[in-house]
């Protein structure tokens, strides 16, 4: 573990190093970023990140953070569960809520649990109100670096009271043009949308359309799954 940087109130950020199955990782203990994921034999890195810590405060879209407690975006930060209405942290235009709130799981520091050669684990503790949402919240995240060049991300959490949990790692992988090979990405996803919905969701901000907010409106009620592998070749 090395020093990485320091938050304004002087809090330090600390880098972890993990290696396994020809890939190795620095994590950070801010937000659980990937600030780096290489591949032994390819000199260039396989996520977006950034080589000093001030950029994660102040230019990061997330790159490579736990989004949560509530990933994506709840729309006019409005929450009704279990009978109770309540008032989330409106960090997106102004409006919306985004990732879990301005001081969300990925803009924290994270206690290390657990650190081997090949994985890492993070945990931290949000209490009950925090960013709006009810119940206090137990999460972990454990990164591991197994046989055959794979990435493995694990999280979980408990609670203490009905509540929003949505996790998501966001890191920015590296695709582009520096030739890599052949890729085998394996996409599982089972949506429940209208078509409205779907163009919310997906309709880009800055563009002169709406901002990529679900419509809140009936569910179609119809499964929609995507399971697929596809080769990607560069």
């Amino acid at each position: 573990m090395t020093a990485f940087g320091a938050l304004a109130d002087g809090r330090a950020v600390e880098r972890l190093k993990i290696s396994g199955g020809g890939l190795t990782a620095d994590v950070l203990t801010y937000g659980t970023v990937i600030q780096n994921l290489s591949l032994e034999g390819h000199d260039k890195p396989l996520v977006l990140g950034f080589p000093e810590f001030a950029p994660y405060l102040t230019h990061s879209p997330y790159f490579g953070a736990t989004a949560g407690r509530c990933a994506n975006r709840i729309r006019d930060g409005h929450l009704e569960l279990a009978g109770k209405t309540y008032r989330l942290d409106t960090n997106f235009l102004g409006k919306h809520s985004l990732h879990g709130g301005l001081v969300s799981m990925g803009k924290r520091l994270w206690a290390v649990d657990n650190h081997s050669a090949a994985s890492v684990t993070f945990a931290i503790t949000l209490e009950d109100g925090e960013m709006g949402y009810p119940g206090k919240l137990a999460a972990t995240v454990t990164y591991s670096l197994l046989k055959g060049g794979v990435l493995d991300v694990v999280m979980r959490a408990r609670t203490d009271a009905p509540t929003l949990c949505n996790m998501a790692h966001h890191s920015y992988f590296n695709l582009g043009s520096d030739h890599v090979g052949t890729y085998l990405m394996r996409i599982e996803i089972a949506m429940q949308m209208t078509p409205r919905e779907m163009w919310e969701m997906f309709t880009e901000v800055g563009l002169g359309q709406k901002p990529n907010i679900p419509f809140p409106g009936v569910a179609s009620g119809r499964l929609r799954p995507y399971k697929t592998w596809r080769p990607i070749e560069q």
